[in-house]
């Protein structure tokens, strides 16, 4: 049988694109807290007037990254889904477990002459080998629950982000807004154009006044 974590980790990082990134990379703490602490220091050049930047076609960008690591509400998504995958883990591994004991069970009884009959020992097997595949069927169906609940939360992020941006450019002050996933899309750009600080804290604000009423 697969090992469940591995095929559900395998999942979230092809499902999320790029949604739970930052947390499968394995970056530490302190490592966060600098980047933390960089977007913060950058705030001041974020903030750059737009009639600096271009009187004719003004254009800003987002790092996905560290839009990700800082808005609110990715965080809190992020964090229930990996709930759900943690239940659905030990879920699995109790039944695993389960059939493991029985099948051990199986084993001794076959060995020791326990099966007073071929009829018996043939039961026993079929009961088994349809445990098994219970098992199996619940693997996929946990795997399945899983993709399902990411695509809903991938769509209530992608709402949060649509709905905001409208909001945000309704002074039409930019004419384009790029998204940037550690440098695949944007080869290069002016610093001033990287409005993640600006963005970032005011989601979070227009989150924390959701959640208070």
């Amino acid at each position: 049988m697969k090992n469940f974590n591995t095929i559900a980790l395998a999942i979230l990082a092809l499902a999320v694109v790029g949604l739970y990134v930052l947390h499968f990379t394995g970056k530490g703490e302190k490592q966060v807290e600098v980047e933390c602490a960089t977007l913060v220091a950058d705030s001041a050049i974020v903030e750059t007037p737009v009639d600096s930047l271009s009187n004719s076609f003004p254009v800003a960008y987002i790092n996905v990254d560290s839009f990700l690591l800082n808005y609110e509400y990715a965080k809190k998504l992020n964090e229930t889904l990996l709930k759900k995958q943690e239940k659905s883990r030990k879920e699995l591994v109790s039944a695993q477990q389960k059939l493991q004991a029985e099948l051990e069970v199986f084993q001794q009884k076959y060995q020791a002459g326990g099966f007073l009959s071929k009829e018996s020992f043939e039961q026993e097997q079929n009961r088994l080998f349809k445990k098994d595949q219970e098992l199996q069927t619940l693997e996929q169906r946990l795997a399945q629950d899983l993709i399902t609940e990411q695509q809903k939360m991938n769509m209530r992020l992608r709402d949060s982000i649509n709905s905001f941006f409208e909001f945000f450019n309704a002074d039409k002050r930019y004419k384009l807004i790029l998204s940037n996933t550690d440098a695949d899309n944007i080869l290069y750009a002016e610093p001033m154009l990287n409005i993640t600080s600006e963005v970032v804290f005011v989601m979070n604000q227009r989150y924390r006044a959701s959640q208070q009423k």
